[in-house]
């Protein structure tokens, strides 16, 4: 298996920084990337986080799961990149530091566009375009926290659904929200993809080790339900929730400190259910209450924050299914 200059050989263990393009002072820009190919051929799994320059709690865990793996162990290839907006984490922003885009709203990228269009380009090409199946790590950043794992209705729907089922998550999303994102374009490419999102908020502070234990446990149950990996799959709970998501509830414009009960997260509501309210940063008065418009289970997942940004997810519900 060989990236750029990278090359791991069979039984190899490797890391290196893929340069995917150039600044406009030609800057040389990398994306750090691990290969352990194993002794045995398999399929080739990529795990990949930190397209958002906040989400970071994947990279406290990845490169540690990569150390404890031993190559003669596996079969096929596991692809590791823990930080891909290396930029936006040096300079504590969402976007890429050097054009200020979201490189989660790329998609494919291009060739000829700006830096990181062309690195998510460059990536796409010659990383995810080879892969069997993509595991996206997301987090909610400093917003919201998250504990679920999304499947997109297009592409390989069942194998990603069985994949997103096996990472141990407490829960599975069915209708994971179609974006702009580089995952997206794989699922399209009738790639298995799962949008593992997990940590985020106060995870960062108050549940790292829960987090970070989560992150561990999907890409080790990801690599034995690919057959990559010998064990016993491990889920938090005993089992997994399967959810058909219905609703997206996202700030409805009323201005003011937004709470959501995380309380009811995981637990079945009713229709009109109160789930959160929205209070006047200065007088105290509840300007609104969110309510459940219809019944449903309530997904680890949705605005921790009070001052969530326009189009953040503030609760999710859905249907059980399984």
């Amino acid at each position: 298996m060989r990236i750029g200059s990278i090359e791991a050989q069979a039984g190899e263990k490797v890391y290196g920084k893929f340069e995917v393009g150039r600044t406009q002072a030609r800057f040389p820009v990398h994306i750090p990337l691990h290969i352990v190919r194993g002794a045995s051929d398999g399929p080739v799994l990529l795990v990949q986080a930190g397209l958002s320059g906040l989400e970071v709690e994947p990279s406290l865990t990845l490169p540690g799961v990569v150390a404890e793996l031993d190559p003669g162990e596996l079969a096929g290839t596991l692809i590791v990149v823990p930080l891909l907006n290396t930029s936006g984490f040096e300079f504590e922003q969402v976007s890429a530091a050097w054009d200020g885009k979201d490189l989660t709203a790329l998609g494919r990228g291009e060739a000829a566009g700006t830096i990181s269009e062309q690195l998510i380009h460059r990536y796409f090409t010659e990383v995810v375009s080879r892969v069997d199946a993509l595991i996206d790590i997301r987090t909610g950043a400093q917003w919201g926290y998250f504990r679920y794992a999304g499947v997109y209705r297009t592409g390989a729907v069942e194998a990603s659904r069985a994949l997103a089922s096996a990472l141990g998550l407490p829960q599975v999303l069915l209708g994971q929200p179609e974006d702009s994102s580089t995952a997206l374009e794989a699922a399209r490419d009738e790639k298995v993809v799962v949008s593992a999102w997990i940590g985020g908020g106060p995870g960062l502070r108050d549940y790292r080790e829960e987090d970070m234990r989560r992150v561990r446990n999907a890409v080790l149950n990801a690599l034995r339900h690919l057959g990559m990996l010998a064990g016993e799959l491990e889920f938090e709970g005993g089992s997994t929730e399967v959810i058909d998501g219905h609703t997206f509830l996202t700030p409805s414009g009323e201005r003011g400190f937004t709470f959501i009960d995380k309380g009811k997260r995981g637990c079945s509501v009713a229709a009109g259910e109160q789930l959160g309210y929205v209070m006047h940063p200065y007088t105290g008065e509840i300007l609104e209450e969110i309510r459940a418009p219809r019944v449903g289970v309530m997904l680890h997942a949705g605005a921790s924050w009070p001052l969530p940004p326009e189009g953040a997810i503030l609760a999710i519900l859905g249907d059980p299914v399984a």
